[in-house]
């Protein structure tokens, strides 16, 4: 019996952040690219199963508050050469390249990373305003028959706290 197992791929990232003190971070940055790669590729029951290639790095940086961090690299640099030909001129020695065409393919790529971590600060719940501070209660007349669940024109309900 043959399973095939889902395996993540694509672009990601990975980070550990410590706070050393109020103001410094330490961060390990693990970014990574992995990608199918049909090369290498195995074919069972008329199945193709890609293998992968994966590129990644590590680091561990200090920053301030606020400050950023770029990580480049992670290159990519694929050259194909790709032959059109007219089918059977195409293979006549000498005059045959008269009926073919030669391009080249060439693919870049380079994953870059650019960061900036800031450190959150609690809030006071006390001046936090919230969406019910602005509620007034409706009066009799604005509830039963206007059908409001809002008052209007009179000071807002003060929270209770």
């Amino acid at each position: 019996m043959i399973t095939i197992d889902y395996k993540r791929f694509g672009v990601g990232l990975t980070f550990t952040p410590i706070v050393l003190n109020s103001k410094k971070i330490n961060i390990q940055v693990t970014p990574e690219v992995s990608e199918p790669d049909f090369t290498n590729a195995l074919t069972l029951s008329g199945f193709t199963v890609p293998s992968f290639t994966t590129r990644r790095v590590s680091t561990t940086i200090e920053l301030d508050d606020g400050q950023s961090f770029v990580i480049a690299g992670l290159l990519r640099d694929d050259s194909r050469k790709i032959i059109s030909k007219f089918p059977l001129l195409g293979d006549i020695p000498i005059l045959g390249t008269l009926f073919r065409s030669t391009a080249w393919q060439r693919n870049e790529s380079e994953l870059i990373v650019v960061a900036t971590p800031r450190l959150v600060k609690p809030t006071d719940m006390t001046k936090q305003p919230l969406p019910t501070d602005q509620y007034s209660d409706p009066n009799d007349f604005e509830f039963y028959l206007n059908g409001k669940s809002e008052g209007s024109g009179r000071e807002p309900t003060k929270p209770i706290k």
